[in-house]
């Protein structure tokens, strides 16, 4: 009704889709003419999707899977068949990493193309995935089976819902990295004016799905196998660079999404230059977290802490140019400042080296922030620039170790002190 027939559905209290509808006409209706017209337009489209629906629903699908040999998918990459095979054994990767039924991603992959061949999505193409999934659950495969079909496109757009369960994870996923593995391989990729197959959405999905499911994949590990999925296909990839490119651009959507949660652009940068790809979700949290405190009292308290040690190192090492190495000697400290800093960043490494994939991004701002008084104290007392290089030398490996601290949590050197 709302796609061809421009008419608007009516729902009850609870959401619920009634029988009725609304139509706007230019004219008055005294003899009910163009209301009856209507409703026997609306008669006519409901009986012949009755129609599909009781014929398409009896289709075997396993049985169809090979009839998807006869539609083509993209010239150069093969038919919907081999796009199927393809997600199969893709999807079956990503389910090792999700730790879920390998044969029952692989069946969902195999069989989610079918609806394509139905007399339904070919009359109403905007249903393709939905109508898979229905005729999943009648045909009494597993819900979530069906679920994940029916996900299969899902977000359709920045505003979309993305799926959730992770049989629809494994199977969107592999879906869009198939998709984007190939047309990068065919030099198709989008122009800073142009995106024909809507690629960036695709790849924006990727980045949505992996974040705000909170789990991070190999997603560098997933583009190779992808990429040699097409190869022993025998389809020709003409790009060579294709994994550096796809990854990027890939980099780029994630940036784009931080943006789109309203980031600042150098704490974007400063997290994104500290971490690669297959670490998508701590690099979304670790910025979202700091971008939050940013101009909070902690927030200020570690960018001037590290702003006030990387200024006088980087100005000491570029006026002298003194080599540094990588440990500062605790036993040539001639003040209790000296020792007070040394002892507050040995805390804060040994809190960093016991961190695993559940960080507390709250905690480690506030540990980091808890160093200021500790750093202020040494430069507000202590001479860096000492007359003896060995205690000089040793002042700024000290220095420099508080940097390389902070710098665990992302590049505090590409943050701006506003």
């Amino acid at each position: 009704m709302q796609y061809h027939q421009k008419y608007f559905p009516i729902f009850d209290n609870k959401e619920n889709i009634t029988n009725e509808f609304l139509v706007v006409a230019n004219k008055k209706d005294k003899k009910g003419l163009i209301k009856l017209g209507n409703e026997r337009v609306v008669e006519a489209r409901l009986s012949d999707a009755e129609f599909f629906w009781k014929k398409d629903k009896s289709q075997n699908m396993v049985k169809k899977v090979t009839e998807l040999k006869s539609m083509n998918y993209f010239k150069g990459l093969g038919s919907y068949f081999d796009k199927a095979q393809r997600m199969r054994k893709l999807g079956g990767m990503i389910s090792d990493e999700l730790l879920i039924s390998k044969e029952k991603v692989e069946l969902s992959a195999s069989i989610c193309k079918v609806d394509l061949l139905s007399e339904l999505v070919g009359e109403f193409p905007e249903l393709q995935g939905v109508m898979g999934g229905y005729f999943a659950n009648a045909q009494g495969f597993d819900k979530d089976l069906a679920l994940a079909i029916s996900e299969q496109y899902l977000p359709t757009g920045s505003g979309s819902r993305v799926p959730k369960k992770p049989f629809s994870i494994a199977l969107s996923l592999a879906d869009k990295i198939d998709t984007l593995v190939g047309f990068f391989g065919l030099n198709q990729k989008p122009t800073s004016s142009k995106d024909p197959y809507a690629l960036r959405r695709l790849a924006l999905g990727v980045i949505r799905i992996i974040v705000e499911n909170k789990k991070d994949f190999k997603i560098k590990d997933l583009i190779n196998y992808s990429l040699s999925l097409y190869l022993d296909q025998g389809f020709e990839i003409d790009n060579q660079s294709l994994q550096n490119e796809l990854s990027d651009f890939l980099m780029d959507r994630l940036k784009y999404h931080m943006k789109e949660e309203d980031i600042r652009n150098d704490i974007i940068q400063a997290s994104t230059s500290s971490f690669n790809l297959d670490q998508s979700v701590i690099i979304f949290n670790k910025a979202k977290h700091l971008n939050k405190i940013i101009n909070k009292p902690n927030g200020l308290d570690i960018i001037a802490s590290y702003k006030r040690a990387s200024n006088i190192l980087d100005g000491e090492l570029k006026k002298d140019k003194i080599e540094l190495s990588n440990t500062t000697d605790p036993g040539i400290f001639k003040t209790e400042l000296e020792k007070n800093l040394f002892k507050k960043i040995s805390e804060l490494r040994k809190y960093f080296s016991g961190i695993n994939k559940d960080e507390n991004y709250v905690q480690t701002l506030d540990n980091l922030a808890s160093v200021k008084r500790e750093v202020f104290d040494f430069f507000d007392n202590v001479i860096v620039n000492e007359d003896d290089l060995v205690i000089k030398k040793n002042r700024l490996e000290l220095i420099q170790m508080m940097c390389k601290t902070f710098n665990n949590y992302v590049n505090f050197a590409l943050i701006d002190s506003r």
